[in-house]
């Protein structure tokens, strides 16, 4: 029976080839922009996890580790609007902590910079901005530090003595990996957590995951009259109504199938251009944007099952009742031989009064 779909579901010409299309079409709309909202929540996990580190320094950020401490200072500064997070560092020891995207730390006269900021600094003049990091940059701090390819940070080396002069500074012996229950200051790197974690999602939920209910919905009614009329016909010759659900779901769910893979491929496609929407403020990194194994195979199984179910939905008249639907169609308007007597009809109608 499902090979017999198969041929049936193509066998309409270029009028069933084309619902076909559109349907995939319509479908792997729906599944590009559903991978995209999965993975912007992933990347937003990746994201608050990456700049963490900014927390160091904040009570209840650190915990206590048998190695030499390392005296920090960390606060935020402002150029043009934007926020630059600048943090002092001073170890006491070789075993001092190590930030995340260091290779090593920064001596007394060195820093290190986001290529973000080290890029503002080269194009801005030096009293404008680059006065403000004295010494000469000696690398650039990697991604695993960054929660964006815009975030602006620095981390300058300097003595001890200078560092632990500065207001706030401590000695940490680990450095920040988890949000603190609380943090009335120095928590740099609160990222998207709480109420603003749930706007985001709920906003993401709204503006990209209900459209694809509506695009799968929509999509497996493409063209229902002739397909309610040509399954009403296969009742009236004999089908049962199992087998009309048969051919309807095969239909559907073939192409559902091409839509999905059609979703991925535009999903891989919109990439990139997802990553440039700031949707906690930032733009994200194309890596941070991807799915887990468990959402990909989700999506693949679920999409076909609910356009099967919804063409199953769609067209239980026609299970139900062949005849209801003959019933239903909207007769031809008269032809010029039938205009013509009732037009007569009218006039001498008219002529009596």
């Amino acid at each position: 029976m499902i090979a017999f779909s198969l041929r049936l579901a193509v066998s309409g010409g270029r009028e069933a080839v084309a619902r076909l299309l559109m349907i995939a079409a319509a479908v792997a709309i729906g599944v590009g922009l559903l991978l995209s909202a999965l993975s912007g929540v992933n990347a937003i996990g990746r994201v608050n996890d990456r700049q963490m580190w900014m927390n160091t320094g904040a009570e209840g950020a650190t915990t206590a580790a048998p190695v030499d401490p390392l005296w920090w200072g960390a606060r935020v500064e402002y150029y043009r609007g934007r926020t630059v997070f600048r943090a002092e560092a001073a170890p006491t020891g070789p075993t001092a902590p190590l930030p995340p995207g260091l290779d090593r730390l920064p001596a007394p006269g060195e820093y290190y910079a986001s290529p973000a900021l080290a890029e503002l600094i080269r194009r801005t003049p030096s009293v404008e901005l680059g006065d403000r990091y004295p010494g000469r940059q000696v690398g650039t701090i990697g991604g695993a530090a960054l929660p964006s390819p815009d975030t602006l940070a620095v981390v300058l080396g300097g003595t001890v003595e200078q560092v632990r002069a500065l207001p706030r500074a401590t000695a940490v012996t680990s450095i920040a990996t988890a949000l603190p229950a609380e943090c009335d200051r120095g928590c740099y790197g609160a990222g998207v957590h709480g109420d603003a974690l749930l706007l985001v999602l709920t906003v993401v939920a709204g503006a990209l995951i209900f459209p694809v209910l509506v695009f799968i919905g929509t999509a497996t009614r493409l063209s229902a009259a002739t397909r309610e009329q040509r399954y009403a016909a296969m009742r009236l010759v004999g089908a049962t109504p199992r087998q009309v659900s048969v051919v309807s779901a095969v239909e559907s769910t073939v192409a559902a199938v091409a839509g999905t893979v059609l979703g991925f491929g535009l999903y891989a496609a919109l990439k990139p251009l997802v990553a440039d929407v700031p949707f906690t403020g930032d733009r994200f990194f194309a890596g941070d944007l991807t799915l887990s194994l468990p959402q990909a195979a989700g999506v693949a199984a679920a999409v076909p099952l609910a356009a099967a179910l919804a063409a199953r939905f769609a067209l239980r008249r026609v299970v139900i009742s062949p005849l209801g639907v003959t019933r239903r169609v909207t007769p031809k308007p008269p032809g010029p031989r039938r205009r013509v007597p009732l037009r007569g009809l009218i006039n001498k109608c008219r002529g009596r009064r």
